[in-house]
Parts: structure tokens; C-alpha cells; sequence
């Protein structure tokens, strides 16, 4: 098997790859164009197989004891995504926070199963909570602790 990882930070031609992938955009939400993020509370993590740029991470710290995960791989790197997202929640939690959070859009079957997978829990539903292809649609709410990691 290829080895699969992470590093911090990303360069810019590889944000662009990711933010033009009609795989990874289709979960955007209508309100918000599918661009990167430049804030200091984002961290973006290149995800790759091999020497093959197999797409990112992105962390937005939430507060001081939470940060919310988000997983934007290249279709082709599917096979390769638990491995990925594992690595990318031992760097989340290698940080000093209390939890991670996943927050996964009505009718993206897969994602939110992506995130059991890794070992999230399920713990809400926000009925309402964003507009996609102009449809009103909820948002699931995943969740891990660090208790929860430690036993994984």
C-alpha cells in the first residue's frame, strides 16, 4: 500500500485544485462561494498518497476547546480516506482542545458515514440550517472527544 499522509499547511495551486473539484464543491452551501478560507483560525493540511496530492484538510478552531474538521479529498483518494482522516483527527487531537466537530449537509449519505467510520458520533440534527442547490436542507451534527479518541 502507497503511505498515506498529512502535513500542515497547503500551497496555493493546490488550494485551487480543491476549490475546482466538482467532487469536493458539491457540498457547499449556496451562501458561501466554494473558495478558500483565509483566516487565522483555519489551518489547511495537505493529504497525500505517495508523492500524489490526494487533496486537504481544513480545521477552523472553534473555540479554545473545540475545532471544526472538514474533509476536502479528490475522489481518487477515497479508498485511501480513513487512513487520511485518521491521521488528520491524531493531528486535530495532537492539539489542546476537547473535541472535534463534523457538521455534514441532509443527503450527503456518504460524508456523515465517512465520519462514523472514523469513530464520530452522531449527536444532533439542525433542522433548516442551510440552502444547497436552493433547497432548504438540515445539517447533521458529528462529534468526538478526546475521551472518545483515547479509546480508539
Amino acid at each position: 500500500m502507497l503511505n498515506a499522509a498529512i502535513t500542515e499547511g497547503i500551497t496555493l495551486e493546490h488550494l485551487q485544485q480543491v476549490y475546482s473539484d466538482s467532487y469536493i464543491t458539491k457540498v457547499g452551501h449556496d451562501h458561501r462561494p466554494a473558495a478558500p478560507i483565509n483566516h487565522p483560525l483555519v489551518t489547511y493540511l495537505t493529504a497525500t498518497i505517495g508523492d500524489r496530492f490526494a487533496g486537504a484538510f481544513m480545521a477552523i478552531r472553534f473555540s479554545s476547546t473545540e475545532m471544526e474538521l472538514h474533509s476536502l479529498l479528490h475522489k481518487s483518494a477515497i479508498k485511501h480516506s480513513r487512513e487520511l482522516g485518521r491521521a488528520f483527527l491524531a493531528w486535530a487531537f495532537a492539539q489542546p482542545i476537547l473535541r472535534v466537530t463534523a457538521y455534514i449537509i441532509e443527503g450527503l449519505e456518504s460524508a456523515k458515514n465517512y465520519c462514523l467510520k472514523l469513530g464520530m458520533t452522531l449527536e444532533g440534527f439542525r433542522r433548516d440550517a442551510c440552502i444547497q442547490a436552493g433547497q432548504i436542507k438540515g445539517v447533521y451534527v458529528l462529534g468526538m472527544t478526546r475521551t472518545d479518541w483515547s479509546k480508539s
